[in-house]
């Protein structure tokens, strides 16, 4: 039997029940479990956890949302690539979904067609950074100002506000991400990835973004690899837009659906965390 396509629901209103304030749960960094395995659900809290997260909140960034709906947001780092990034959208179209787009300034400018088409589509449009730089190599003042300039770009080129951002690699310190969020921007990481930064069969590829998937999970994967290779590394060969029907069609049959970031977080209680390992 075909896959029932299920259309995301971005853009719609939340759930009578979800209205109101942004709500937030802050969490161990070790009871989300390992990036290449499903986070525990529900997730577990602390009763110490939740009396620092006053305290805690400066320092912690979204890793995902606390929900047992199976909904699922898949992102997209390092483009827009003209070799992937096409037959990634002709997928979600003919699947009926929307996915979150984290794109590099540079990339953008480069091909202003593909992030705009990625909006018309009802696609979101995220930043990933001006380029693949770890921005823990500048200053804090100048992490924040590069991040300002490259928001100022994409927003040129896609036309629509941007709120939502991934540093490069994740990295991030506790000045920076106050800098980031006086700009306005929500500092959100992942809960799940399929290691796609490196060469293998779209089977493998997919089998471990497969692992990864949880209810309210924010899962990464990549239009292209922005960075430079490390020695001994090739660059993926592998078909991305295989990997991920072949991730998303065996979940829509088995009656899961997908959102946007921003859709997630409109609608479930964020979960937070300080991540230490990302943390320079």
């Amino acid at each position: 039997m075909a896959a029932q396509h299920v259309p995301a629901r971005t853009g719609t209103a939340p759930p009578a029940a979800t209205r109101g304030p942004a709500r937030e749960v802050h969490v161990l960094r070790r009871d989300l479990g390992d990036f290449g395995a499903p986070a525990p659900r529900p997730v577990r809290r602390r009763a110490l956890v939740t009396a620092a997260a006053p305290l805690l909140r400066p320092f912690s960034v979204t890793m995902c949302v606390e929900t047992p709906d199976p909904v699922l947001a898949l992102t997209y780092d390092d483009g827009p690539d003209p070799a992937h990034t096409p037959a990634l959208l002709d997928l979600l179209a003919d699947r009926g979904l929307r996915a979150t787009f984290f794109v590099l300034a540079d990339a953008a400018e480069a091909h202003p067609d593909l992030v705009r088409r990625l909006v018309a589509e009802g696609h979101e449009l995220a930043l990933h950074g001006a380029d693949h730089t770890r921005l823990s190599t500048l200053t804090d003042r100048e992490a924040v100002a590069v991040v300002a300039d490259a928001r100022r770009r994409v927003e040129a080129v896609g036309g629509v506000p941007v709120t939502l951002f991934r540093p490069p690699y994740g990295v991030h310190t506790p000045r920076s991400l106050r800098g980031w969020r006086a700009l306005g921007l929500e500092v959100v990481i992942w809960s799940g990835w399929a290691a796609d930064w490196t060469h293998d069969t779209e089977e493998a590829v997919t089998a471990r973004a497969r692992r990864s998937v949880h209810p309210g999970g924010i899962l990464l994967l990549h239009d292209t690899r922005a960075d430079a290779l490390g020695p001994g590394e090739e660059l993926p060969r592998f078909d991305r837009a295989a990997v991920s029907a072949g991730l998303v069609d065996p979940l829509l049959a088995e009656g899961w659906s997908f959102d946007t970031v921003g859709g997630l977080l409109a609608r479930y209680p964020r979960v937070r965390t300080v991540i230490r390992e990302l943390m320079a």
